[in-house]
């Protein structure tokens, strides 16, 4: 299936939802945002998580400094223009505004005013302790205030357990899925379709799994094993293509729509034990100490986890994982923190490529012509 296709079906799966009363709530791609929240009020969370082009990016300039995220300008272009496949986006009820980054506020911002969506508010502390973890409950409350002045009736602590009880199973075959050894650009193309479609794919990714599993990768030795980090490769983006053309093969997306998403799960006993589901949420923000939002301890966890995977890969096949940091363009996040991850990995006997980017066509060239030196090179 290819993207064009998951489009058109995802627009008729969000029509059908909608025709059963359900309302859709849009958001910019990040991991705190309470899916299982709006699950359990009865929404269709909708992550935008579609990569951009030239014509995408410069419709969202009357809006926004062409010197902006190219993820965030795309996001804006793709409500400005709503191109053929993307009319789904004419179903969205609420866009939620939080700050992921600056980019993240914006762009939000931008569309649920100029694009008259109505917006729902929820906003993150980026660092980890006591007087944070109050304020992300503070917020999980407030959240669950908004989405049931919508709905009319209270959301059950009893609906929200049902809905991370789902999301948690949904993870863990993710996860599963994840460590087969297939090509990345299969392994993305059904980790992609998951994420936007959630829980309800649960079916069709078991199908996946075991159709893969029985024909894994059996020797890639001529394979220049690759992970990718930093920005996630959403679709429509034709990075993977490249990496692959250069003889390359990603084993593991350690991004948003990859680690940081499906890692987050909980232990059975964690969830029997916990009477609050609230608590749960706030406890999985205090674990996630591997995405942008923990500070003081980001870039060392980081390193510390790509450390870790390389060494396990190494110790189970014998080959050396090469690492490519992926940084679209004025990324105000991932691009400040580039030298220094790669100092520090490489340091550790690591080789890696800091590629930053956005999504021109007119630099598939040159992106190309980097990937291949730095697989060859190393």
């Amino acid at each position: 299936m290819d993207n064009l296709e998951l489009l058109s079906e995802y627009t008729l799966f969000l029509k059908e939802e909608k025709q059963k009363g359900k309302k859709v709530v849009a958001f910019i791609s990040h991991d705190n945002i309470p899916e299982e929240l709006l699950d359990a009020a009865g929404f269709i969370p909708l992550r935008l998580m579609f990569a951009g082009n030239d014509e995408l990016m410069d419709a969202s300039h009357d809006y926004l400094s062409p010197s902006t995220c190219a993820f965030a300008q795309s996001c804006i272009g793709l409500f400005s223009t709503k191109p053929n496949h993307f009319r789904f986006l004419d179903l969205v009820d609420y866009f939620i505004v939080s700050n992921h980054c600056v980019s993240d506020i914006c762009a939000s911002e931008i569309i649920s005013k100029y694009f008259n969506i109505p917006r729902l508010n929820f906003y993150l502390s980026y660092t980890k302790n006591e007087n944070s973890l109050k304020y992300f409950k503070f917020e999980l409350l407030d959240f669950k205030d908004q989405l049931e002045k919508i709905i009319g009736i209270e959301i059950k602590n009893e609906a929200l357990m049902d809905s991370i009880k789902k999301y948690n199973n949904f993870k863990k075959k993710l996860l599963e899925f994840n460590n087969l050894n297939i090509r990345g650009s299969e392994k993305l193309r059904i980790l992609q379709k998951a994420i936007l479609y959630g829980p309800i794919f649960l079916p069709e990714l078991e199908s996946y799994t075991l159709k893969f599993s029985e024909n894994q990768i059996q020797n890639s030795k001529d394979l220049k094993d690759v992970i990718i980090t930093g920005c996630s490769v959403f679709l429509n983006d034709y990075l993977i293509e490249l990496i692959e053309e250069a003889g390359g093969n990603v084993i593991s997306f350690d991004t948003w729509i990859g680690n940081n998403y499906y890692y987050q799960i909980f232990e059975e006993t964690v969830i029997n034990l916990t009477k609050n589901p609230f608590d749960l949420l706030v406890r999985r923000f205090e674990n996630n100490l591997y995405g942008d939002h923990s500070v003081p301890n980001f870039l060392e966890n980081k390193v510390s986890q790509i450390e870790k995977i390389c060494q396990n890969y190494l110790e189970k096949t014998g080959k050396k994982l090469r690492i490519i940091n992926h940084i679209i363009k004025f990324c105000d996040h991932i691009s400040l923190m580039s030298a220094y991850l790669k100092e520090q990995l490489q340091e550790k006997g690591f080789p890696v490529l800091n590629l930053e980017r956005d999504y021109s066509r007119a630099n598939r060239g040159q992106l190309s012509t980097r990937i291949e030196a730095f697989l060859e090179m190393v």
